[in-house]
Formats: C-alpha cells, structure tokens, sequence
C-alpha cells in the first residue's frame, strides 16, 4: 500500500520514545551498580528487585519500538509481537507527551507524530477490510455552526443546504458502502463503535481527540485524518476530502504483497 501523505514527523514521538526509554534503562543501571547501602540489606533488595523489573521492562519495550521501526520501514506486521508493539506505543503515550512538556515541543506536533505513527501501523496490517466492517467516525463541528439542523443522532437530518462538507461526506460514505456517524464527543463514539462493531475506524478529529480516541479504542485500529481548522479548533472545522476518500480506499484494499516507497520519518 502505498503510503498517505502526513506533514508529521514520525521520528518525534519515536525519538521521545527512545529517550525515555535509554533514561530509565540508564537509571536502572546505575541504580543496580552504585546504590549501595550495606547497612540496609532488606531495602537493597527491595531496590534490586524493583531496579532489575524497570531495566526488564525497559528493554521490552525498547524491543517493542525496534519492531514498530521495522513494521513502518518494511511495511510489514509482526503478527506475533505486534501486542508489544502497540502496548509499547499506548502504555507509554502518557511519559512521552510529559517528556516532550520537558523539552519544550508542543504537545499538538508530538500527537501530530503519535497519530503518523499509528496510521503507518494500521496500514501494514495484511488483512482486506469489508466496508460493513469499517466506521467513518466525524465531528460535529464539521456541521456549520449556524446550522439548526441537529445530525448527531441522525446525520440523515442534513439538509445539504452546502454550507458544509457533511453532504459531500455522507456521499462518500454511501459511495463506499461504509457506516458513517458525527459525534460531538468521547461518550457518543464510543456508544458508535458499540453500534457498529467495526473492525476498523477512520476517524476525523483534532490532534488532542484523534490521540486520546486511537488510545481509548485500542486494540481496534483506527486511522486519524487531522481536521483543518481555518476558523479555529471546534468552529466550521474541514476535511481534506481527496486525503479522506484515499485514506478509506487504503483500509479497504488488499495490502498483502504490496511494497511501501519512500517512508519518512
């Protein structure tokens, strides 16, 4: 498959990741080589115990991001360890976003790099995908603002007046035969994911709702497409229209045997 284009980075959060992961496993070392208090033996190996688990852990999910750097570069899944690699990602989101606050990088480019990150992983799973099993998940604030049609519930309720894109994506969805539901928040997406039953999502949002939905939905796969906002967030919001229909046309194809070109990081 060949790959969407992302403006992200994903060598930020990776590169976090990393970092975070050579501190702890740098700590633990000089945790069990130089912390050394032989009055103390029972706390000694309470430290030992404790240092020797994180150094463990460590080098589990350093081998977790060796494997999601290989799946993005061969364009491959490891089938078998692909639990660790996304329990390496997920589990360890939250230190990474803190880690970035630390360096000062802006939380929306490092979840700008996690959702690149995470679309190239769902798209080297080998499985076709059937359109009934596919959700198109949409914000609300896609609608226009001024609109007093309500299409959360119901987006049916459009009265394609074309103030809007919400008539050209109902289109689309119909066109590609997938189920489509707006919500205006976490609650109403997770009662449409308990709806649908999907066996995959393709989810418009912001870089903040698009990072906590893809962990939120974990293990389900969920490909983000970052909404444009030229009014500001949550105000007649847009969609890059050609990136959404190639992104449902990706998750819908056979990918077996496909080679991936030019992957940036």
């Amino acid at each position: 498959m060949r790959e969407i284009k992302q403006e992200a980075k994903k060598r930020t959060f990776l590169g976090l990741l990393l970092a975070v992961l050579l501190f702890f496993m740098v700590a633990a070392v000089y945790l069990l080589l130089f912390a050394r208090d032989p009055l103390a033996p029972f706390s000694r190996s309470v430290m030992l115990v404790v240092t020797a688990t994180i150094l463990f852990c460590a080098v589990l999910f350093l081998c977790g991001l060796l494997l999601a750097i290989l799946s993005i570069m061969q364009n491959r899944t490891f089938q078998r360890l692909g639990w660790l690699t996304g329990k390496t990602l997920f589990l360890l989101y939250p230190l990474v976003v803190h880690s970035g606050r630390l360096l000062h990088i802006a939380q929306e480019k490092i979840q700008h790099s996690f959702i690149a990150v995470n679309n190239r992983l769902v798209a080297t799973r080998p499985q076709k995908t059937a359109a009934k099993d596919v959700l198109l998940l949409l914000p609300h604030c896609l609608q226009n603002d001024s609109c007093d049609y309500k299409i959360t519930r119901d987006p049916a309720n459009c009265r394609r007046c074309g103030k809007c894109q919400v008539p050209d994506l109902l289109d689309l969805a119909r066109h590609k035969e997938v189920a489509l539901e707006i919500v205006s928040g976490g609650t109403l997406a997770r009662q449409a994911i308990a709806k649908h039953r999907p066996r995959a999502i393709v989810a418009v949002a912001c870089e903040r709702d698009l990072s906590s939905g893809i962990l939120d939905s974990f293990p389900l796969p969920v490909y983000g497409v970052v909404n444009e906002r030229p009014q500001g967030p949550c105000t007649n919001t847009r969609v890059d229209m050609a990136l959404l229909e190639e992104t449902l046309d990706s998750i819908l194809q056979i990918r077996k045997g496909e080679s991936q070109q030019n992957v940036v990081f």
